[in-house]
């Protein structure tokens, strides 16, 4: 582990990677939740059953 972080460490700027990734993360899991709540319940019903068929 110390190998990684003394090669992270010598990257100019990896905290802007850092934070565009999780940036990344965060609007996609937020999409994700979005789109779940607005789903119809007559479609989460069919899905739910496909599953268990």
């Amino acid at each position: 582990m110390k190998d990684i972080s003394n090669l992270l460490a010598g990257i100019d700027n990896i905290a802007t990677y850092y934070n565009v990734g999780l940036m990344i993360f965060v609007v996609f899991f937020a999409v994700i939740l979005y789109k779940t709540y607005k789903m119809p319940k007559k479609d989460a019903e069919q899905i739910k059953n496909s599953i268990l068929d």
